[in-house]
């Protein structure tokens, strides 16, 4: 895998400004995930699993749309290899997914949703040792303010020594910043396979591949399997279709036009929403150095959409 095929070229007049739009609300709609999962009646993995199941028909009516659809260009035939990368695109959706519900569980949704978001550190790891990217110095800075402003927003709760907090909170913060790893990976594939392929195409395989492992790792967590009321369903289909048909569509296809450091730079409007929803629902009350810290997040959003941008 090239440098160039990952970190496309920089996005297009026509096409970058409804891109962006695409990326932010897809990050709104997913932040609705962590809310949706705390209140949840099933475990976190066979919460997980409902929402990429659930999600599943959407994706296989938009390819047969595609499919019925006058053709404009060629249609870019499904290989081995790229079954392999939605296969690898799979996995890694499925471990954050997994991971991250089951951190949501364990420490304030806040912090979850954070450590989750870090994704973009591992993205610029990753581009840099495997595949030669370059890191422009305006893109650190910008990289620099947004995590800054998600260490405000979190505030004196961030760092949690095992003494003076539930052991089981501290496992929380470390699962959900391993969620970040597999976030980056699954970008990444993302990235590569919507060069070729449409958002349909990529969702619906790498979402059955997921929805595999997934299945079998409910099943290994135990709890029941099927939500004992309407209530809970209600919002097992809110995760499937708000959180996955619409936020991470959207996301997908903001891909195909902004350069993926970018894009998970500006997924970091996921964690403000949380925050805010969280403080209103559950009482995760926010303070004023915090309020700051989502307001130095997304400047970070805006210097890093400018750069991308030249």
């Amino acid at each position: 895998m090239s440098s160039t095929s990952i970190a496309a070229a920089g996005p297009s007049r026509t096409g970058a400004n409804p891109a962006l739009l695409s990326l932010l609300a897809g990050a709104l709609a997913i932040a609705l995930a962590p809310i949706l999962v705390r209140v949840s009646e099933l475990e976190p993995i066979a919460t997980a699993f409902y929402r990429l199941v659930i999600a599943l028909p959407f994706f296989w009516l938009g390819m047969l749309a595609e499919r019925k659809a006058p053709r404009t260009t060629a249609r870019t035939p499904v290989t081995a290899t790229n079954m392999a990368l939605m296969g690898v695109a799979g996995l890694m959706l499925a471990g954050d997914l997994a991971l991250w519900h089951l951190s949501i569980t364990m420490t304030s949704v806040a912090k979850a949703t954070l450590f989750n978001n870090c994704a973009p550190i591992f993205v610029a790891l990753i581009g840099w040792l495997l595949f030669g990217e370059r890191i422009g110095l305006g893109l650190i800075v910008a990289l620099a303010v947004s995590l800054s402003g998600m260490t405000l927003l979190i505030g004196d709760g961030l760092f949690v020594s095992v003494g003076s907090a539930a052991e089981g909170q501290w496992q929380g913060d470390a699962i959900a910043v391993s969620t970040a790893a597999f976030y980056a990976i699954y970008l990444m594939v993302v990235k590569r396979l919507r060069a070729n392929h449409s958002t349909s195409v990529i969702m619906a395989g790498s979402s059955a591949a997921a929805a595999l492992v997934l299945a079998v790792a409910a099943w290994l967590e135990g709890g029941p399997l099927l939500p004992a009321t309407a209530w809970g369903w209600v919002v097992v289909l809110a995760l499937g279709i708000v959180c996955h048909v619409i936020g991470q569509g959207l996301i997908t296809h903001a891909l195909a036009h902004l350069p993926v450091t970018f894009s998970s730079i500006g997924l970091l409007i996921q964690p403000v929403a949380a925050a805010a929803l969280a403080w209103m629902l559950f009482g995760e009350a926010l303070g004023p150095l915090q309020w700051l810290g989502g307001a130095l997040a997304l400047v970070g959003i805006t210097l890093a959409r400018r750069t991308s941008g030249r």
